[in-house]
């Protein structure tokens, strides 16, 4: 029987505390497709048990007990939103009232954000930790560039493939922005943030290949509006030299190839974003139409000088956020929340 003693610390071990899982995203929004309005049933739509939007409310929100007086907020994608009531079914389903009142309300077109972003394509696991970010900040276009830094196989990602489809679909017509298909990885990202911003518009998409090929179709795409135009850039300083890859001479301009021959070009110089924001300047209703088209190179940055001069030819001033030289996402998110403050409540000092 000696063998029961070593049973008996086993016995008074101290339980481990189950934990609760990481990564669970309480939704702001319960967001539905336009095409899930359209039943048969006009007075109540039902979500299956299964469906993720109804383990989230039975399981987080209302925690398998539902309130007294339940109701949801909910919005369609790109669409209305409001308050309904909401109850959960005998088999766990959700059961939302949808009725002429709120179908009317939810038939809708959102109102479209600001501000448009030329961004240099990310590698693939980076770029689906960025969407969600990028839609609950607001964009309204999404221009994802190969520029000279970009690694050619990031086009290749399974996450472009309905990205591609559009992009060669409107090859013939000029590239614009399109709406991700519904049921689409991609778009369950962009949905992703727009369930936790509250806001119901999610971003349109491009694929191009090329730098000269987007700035095109941007400009095509703005006549007629009043846009101003920024490049993310890190602000070296006037102590900046820049230094040739080939013979290691370091100077202050840059060496461009042109068609008549090497010519040094100097290297555009970037501003803070209270230069073109002063803070004393107040929003007027003039303002309310201007929108903002930000431009943010690959990890390795923009090609200096070719895409800096590009850039700049095409009306971009460059913005920095100091001497440090930060990561794609990094310098994305935050130049976003500070153009979105500045765009609501200041007028621009500069535009294109």
């Amino acid at each position: 029987m000696w063998w029961m003693w070593l049973l008996v610390p086993m016995s008074f071990s101290p339980r481990r505390r189950r934990l609760r899982p990481l990564g669970i995203r309480h939704l702001n929004r319960l967001m539905l497709e336009r095409a899930e309005l359209a039943c048969d049933n006009e007075t109540h739509l039902v979500l299956p048990r299964d469906d993720r939007r109804a383990q989230h409310v039975r399981e987080h929100i209302w925690r398998r007990q539902t309130p007294p007086t339940p109701t949801l907020r909910v919005g369609v994608v790109d669409g209305g939103s409001v308050d309904c009531g909401a109850r959960l079914a005998a088999d766990g389903g959700l059961v939302l009232e949808t009725n002429a009142t709120i179908r009317a309300a939810l038939d809708v077109a959102a109102p479209r954000p600001r501000i448009d972003v030329l961004l240099g394509l990310p590698a693939p696991l980076r770029l689906k930790r960025l969407l969600p970010t990028v839609s609950s900040l607001g964009v309204d276009a999404l221009w994802l560039v190969g520029t000279t830094r970009v690694e050619r196989a990031f086009f290749g990602s399974s996450l472009l493939r309905d990205i591609r489809c559009l992009t060669k679909r409107d090859a013939s017509s000029g590239i614009e922005p399109r709406e991700a298909p519904p049921g689409t990885p991609i778009r369950d990202l962009l949905v992703e943030g727009a369930e936790q911003s509250g806001f119901t518009a999610i971003p349109k998409l491009a694929l191009v290949s090329s730098l000269s090929t987007a700035l095109d179709a941007i400009d095509r795409r703005a006549q007629g509006q009043r846009v101003l135009r920024c490049a993310a850039h890190p602000d070296r300083g006037d102590s900046f030299r820049a230094k040739d890859d080939q013979t290691g001479e370091v100077r202050s301009l840059a060496l461009r190839d042109t068609h008549s021959g090497p010519q040094l070009v100097q290297i555009p110089r970037s501003r803070p974003v209270s230069d073109l924001f002063p803070h004393h300047a107040a929003a007027s209703e003039k303002d309310q139409d201007l929108r903002v088209t930000l431009a943010v190179g690959a990890e390795r940055g923009w090609e200096e000088p070719d895409e800096l001069l590009l850039l700049q030819q095409h009306g971009f001033h460059f913005l920095t956020l100091g001497p440090r030289t930060l990561r794609t996402d990094v310098a994305l998110v935050a130049l976003l929340a500070l153009l979105q403050d500045r765009l609501d409540n200041k007028t621009p000092a500069a535009e294109s």
